[in-house]
């Protein structure tokens, strides 16, 4: 991505591939974090695009802090949205990843004028896990992330939420 410098989407959806492969293959879990920044059209609106550009920069800063292991990859999904694609994560570990990630950006305390629920920047995650199989595609597990994603915005936004592929 020439913004942020970190892999675009045409890059994830050929990672993701691979990992689904992979992981099907030694029966390893696959989890996916997608990660929204809440209310980011406020702060581009206020704060100006330059401001705007400057936040995706530091999100994708703090996601890069998030692969721990050298087959995760975090990457621009789109607009604001940040997904990160986690081999051998469960359920579980997946959901502390995506807390420790809320945390982090909360931590950064990125300033927000905008935003009615902070001072500052906040994300909402979708988190969602599974073992590839036949049962499922790579494209159930990120609408399952993106319908968790949608849960955590409409459930209060800045915190992260959980749905199962289906």
């Amino acid at each position: 991505d020439a913004l942020t410098g970190i892999a675009n989407r045409r890059q994830f959806d050929a990672a993701l591939a691979e990992a689904w492969a992979r992981q099907g293959r030694d029966g390893a879990p696959l989890a996916l974090l997608l990660a929204d920044a809440d209310f980011f059209k406020a702060l581009n609106d206020t704060a100006g695009h330059l401001r705007g550009d400057e936040c995706l920069r530091r999100l994708a800063r703090i996601c890069e802090r998030f692969a721990a292991d050298e087959n995760d990859v975090i990457a621009r999904y789109g607009g604001e949205e940040f997904v990160l694609l986690l081999p051998g994560r469960t359920k579980d570990a997946a959901i502390a990843q995506g807390e420790a990630l809320r945390r982090a950006v909360a931590e950064e305390a990125f300033a927000h004028p905008a935003s009615p629920l902070a001072k500052h920047v906040t994300i909402s995650v979708g988190v969602a896990a599974l073992v590839p199989s036949a049962e499922f595609s790579p494209e159930q597990l990120v609408a399952a992330a993106d319908r968790a994603m949608y849960d955590a915005k409409t459930g209060g936004r800045d915190r992260v939420a959980w749905y199962a592929p289906t």
